[in-house]
């Protein structure tokens, strides 16, 4: 869910460091918590002539909010480059979509456990023979496409550096690298089940996933607090491992599931 994809650039810019009271102390006056948030299909939507939300992150959240006897709302808008200069200026007491964890990151805020974890994957032309299971991608042969600052460039620094880059500006829609794939613009991506899958539903035959057992990266996917907001971030926990020892997470995600391999779930911690 590019819930969940990163990018760094603007983030780790601006560490700047609050002073501010912890977001509980408001929390607890209000009985609220003021989310930011990031609309992304399909984990967090907004219909724009009722207002009402929706997705499996809205669902989540508001599950969260009844087990702390608590109400949840979305009250402020962010971007993904944004949340931790939002988060330190106490714009809002939490990110409310799921973000995928990354170190980077944990050096200016905190995550929550893991909901669930996402895979990503190489996907590249229908046609193109010589992507395998097997294929080496560290090579000037290859060209990658990726938004400037988003994982798929940390991946491919760290697993093949000799491979060219080829970045669309940060800003831009996710489809547009499977679009440049398909338009031989370059020879493959890295991107999550779901936003293949509505790429391949629309455009079939085109573009395959090279590997669908095996993922390039899985990420856990966490809410994001202020560097400060532990007590926050203990509350959010308890109420996450409750939802997802009592399957209410699983039940919740399982009606966003529409494409194979887009959300691994957690694996209950005791036999």
């Amino acid at each position: 869910m590019k819930i969940i994809t990163i990018i760094f650039v603007a983030i780790l810019a601006i560490p700047v460091i609050s002073f501010a009271e912890p977001a509980i102390k408001s929390i607890n006056k209000n009985n609220t918590i003021n989310c930011g948030y990031v609309e992304y299909v399909p984990s967090l939507i907004k219909d724009l002539n009722t207002g009402s939300w929706s997705g499996f992150d809205y669902e989540i959240m508001q599950a969260i909010g009844k087990r702390l006897e608590i109400k949840v709302e979305h009250s402020v808008s962010t971007g993904w480059a944004t949340i931790v200069t939002d988060l330190n200026a106490r714009k809002f007491d939490m990110l409310c979509n799921g973000f995928w964890v990354h170190p980077n990151v944990g050096k200016f805020a905190l995550f929550s456990t893991p909901i669930f974890y996402q895979p990503v994957f190489i996907v590249a032309r229908k046609n193109d023979k010589r992507f395998t299971t097997d294929t080496n991608l560290n090579t000037a042969d290859f060209k990658m496409v990726a938004i400037d600052g988003d994982n798929p460039i940390h991946i491919a620094e760290l697993d093949f550096p000799k491979a060219e880059i080829f970045t669309l500006p940060n800003m831009t829609d996710f489809s547009h690298v499977l679009v440049s794939v398909a338009n031989n613009r370059a020879d493959f991506t890295i991107v999550d089940a779901y936003t293949f899958g509505i790429y391949n539903e629309n455009n079939p035959d085109k573009l395959k996933i090279v590997s669908p057992q095996k993922p390039i990266r899985i990420y856990p996917v966490s809410y994001v607090f202020n560097a400060e907001d532990h007590v926050l971030q203990g509350a959010i926990n308890a109420a996450i491992n409750e939802l997802s020892l009592d399957g209410s997470i699983d039940r919740i995600l399982n009606k966003y599931d529409k494409y194979p391999n887009s959300y691994y779930r957690k694996i209950k911690p005791y036999k």
